[in-house]
């Protein structure tokens, strides 16, 4: 097969979807398809890079295509700027959000920009490359666009594969995103989505569609304990906004522990995580490293004897359910996991799958000290193992089960049963 793969966050970037792109890509081209993937060529401010990777040479067989967005962000930054002026002037402040005055100015989200150069440069590779099957990957939902226009005007099958929910979404829910996916997903012969939930929901949603839950695979087993024996360390991978994902819960409890303990954060440590890191005066107790590559990630994770996950709330009336990537690696490690986590997808699925859960929240911080003394009388004893999960658990969310399975859904869309659909 011929695979047109839309993957706006690509490797040399490091984030989930970029390992989801590469893993799938890879899987691909050593079964022998032609896989071209389109990325974002332009530095995401959000989004660290591999300094380690060749951005022209990424180590996969795939051709890849990187394509720099348009410089749109004046289109909704000067519309916020002035909103809040206006505000200002009546020595009043704004009600909303940056981000929600911003929404007002987007096509669909603020990566729009990438849109037309991504359709145009495809458009041209087609002429060389007949696709046989078109993949994008999302978010960003406008990446979606791209791929429904295409898939028209080449009249091939579209597969869209949302790592989060649309408008099924349990965070930042925004109603007026509902017509716009089900124009998509007319557009659209499959749909792939890595949570139970979000199968559930879009099933109900789209009975009509062909709709496959293929989660993200676990990376590396951290097959060794910890050989720190003087403290218990507490880590954690991944990036904090203040709002969603706040580490000010885990701080505060940090700050009054009686006993010596430590927490590694690797990720992008941003401004209001050091103000935190200082207004509880835990500069001794965090340690900050920049995001890792793979590979730099589980060495250090090795080096941690208990592993901490953490989510906001989600929106009122709304249940949380989205699979967070880094509970399927921390289960696959067999290393005790603190969670500080809403109930939804995530919390179900440790306490489905985890050998070692410990749960925690900010709403009851007498518990929450609790188990950190737990944890750290155990680490005393020298009672902290690795225990490990069941053998299904290695199979079913393994690269290479998951790396078919998204193939299987290629395959399917490409036969005539599938096909005839989009022809029509």
């Amino acid at each position: 097969m011929n695979i047109f793969y839309f993957s706006y966050f690509s490797p040399p970037l490091l984030n989930v979807g970029a390992n989801r792109s590469r893993r799938f890509s890879e899987a691909l081209t050593s079964l022998g398809h032609r896989v071209v993937v389109f990325r974002e060529a332009r530095h995401h401010r959000f989004v660290d890079v591999d300094v380690d990777v060749d951005v022209d040479n990424t180590g996969c067989l795939a051709d890849i295509i990187p394509v720099s967005s348009w410089n749109i962000d004046w289109c909704w930054k000067w519309p916020t700027i002035i909103h809040k002026q206006c505000y200002r002037l009546r020595h009043r402040r704004s009600p909303e959000r940056d981000g929600d005055i911003a929404k007002c100015y987007w096509l669909i989200d603020m990566h729009w920009g990438w849109i037309f150069p991504s359709l145009y440069d495809a458009w041209k590779r087609s002429k060389s490359i007949k696709p046989d099957v078109i993949v994008v990957s999302c978010p960003p939902f406008s990446s979606a666009l791209t791929g429904m226009l295409l898939s028209k005007w080449l009249n091939v099958p579209l597969v869209l594969d949302f790592r989060d929910a649309w408008s099924q979404a349990s965070y930042f829910v925004d109603e007026s995103t509902v017509k716009c996916e089900q124009k998509m997903m007319s557009q659209a012969s499959a749909l792939m989505v890595t949570s139970s939930a979000d199968y559930h929901n879009y099933q109900s949603l789209y009975p009509l569609h062909c709709i496959r839950y293929i989660p993200n695979s676990y990376d590396r087993v951290l097959d060794h304990v910890s050989d720190n024996h003087k403290v218990l360390t507490l880590g954690y991978s991944g990036t904090w906004d203040g709002f969603r994902r706040s580490a000010e819960g885990l701080f505060r409890q940090l700050s009054q522990c009686d006993f010596p303990i430590r927490f590694i954060n690797i990720g992008d440590a941003q401004h209001e995580l050091r103000q935190l890191i200082e207004q509880y005066q835990l500069v001794d107790v965090v340690e900050l490293i920049d995001s890792q590559p793979k590979e730099k990630l589980h060495d250090i994770l090795s080096q941690c004897d208990v592993l901490f996950i953490q989510k906001g709330r989600p929106d009122k009336g709304k249940a949380d359910t989205h699979l967070a990537t880094k509970a399927i690696d921390y289960v696959a490690s067999g290393k005790p996991i603190l969670a500080e986590l809403p109930d939804g997808e995530t919390l179900d699925f440790l306490r489905r799958h985890a050998t070692q859960l410990y749960e925690v929240s900010t709403d009851n911080p007498i518990i929450y000290l609790q188990q950190l003394s737990q944890l750290h009388q155990l680490f005393e004893n020298n009672q902290l193992t690795i225990n490990k999960p069941s053998s299904d658990f290695y199979y079913q969310y393994g690269r290479e089960k998951l790396a078919s399975d998204f193939i299987q859904v290629l395959t399917d869309v490409t036969t005539s049963r599938f096909a005839e659909r989009v022809k029509t």
